[in-house]
C-alpha cells in the first residue's frame, strides 16, 4: 500500500475513533510511518498515536507484557477500584504468577498492589 493511503486511512481511522485499527496499522506500518517526512502527513490525533506507541516500545515492561497480561491487570485495578473484591481476590489467585511479577507490579494501581500484598500474606 501506498504510504499517502495508509497516512489517510489511518487519520480516518482516527477521525472514527477506530483507535484499535489505527494501532494495528501504525504497527504494522512501523518504519514507514515513522519516517520524518510520513509523520508530518498525518493529523495531531494519529501524531500523539504514534508517539504513544513510541514510548511503549521503549518502555521494557510494557514489551515483557502480553495483550492478556495487561487486560488481566486492568481487570484486577478495576475491580479493587469499584470495590469489587470477591472478584479481584479471585483474579489474583487465578493469575497470580502474573500478579508477583516486578514488571506488571508496577501496572497496578497503589490500592491494587496493597491488596495483592494483603493476599499473598494470608495464602487463601
Amino acid at each position: 500500500m501506498k504510504i499517502e493511503s495508509v497516512v489517510f486511512n489511518l487519520n480516518n481511522f482516527m477521525d472514527k475513533q477506530q483507535y484499535s485499527a489505527a494501532r494495528s496499522m501504525i504497527l504494522k506500518e512501523w518504519n514507514r510511518i515513522a519516517e520524518p517526512l510520513n509523520y508530518k502527513l498525518l493529523g495531531a490525533e494519529a501524531k500523539e498515536l504514534v508517539k504513544v506507541i513510541a514510548q511503549e516500545k521503549e518502555d521494557a515492561d510494557f514489551i515483557h507484557l502480553s495483550e492478556k497480561d495487561k487486560r488481566l491487570l486492568k481487570l484486577l485495578n478495576d475491580a479493587v477500584r469499584e470495590v469489587k473484591l470477591p472478584y479481584a481476590k479471585k483474579l489474583f489467585y487465578e493469575h497470580k504468577q502474573l500478579y508477583d511479577l516486578p514488571y506488571a507490579q508496577r501496572w497496578l494501581t497503589s490500592d491494587a498492589r496493597f491488596m495483592c500484598y494483603a493476599w499473598s500474606q494470608t495464602n487463601g
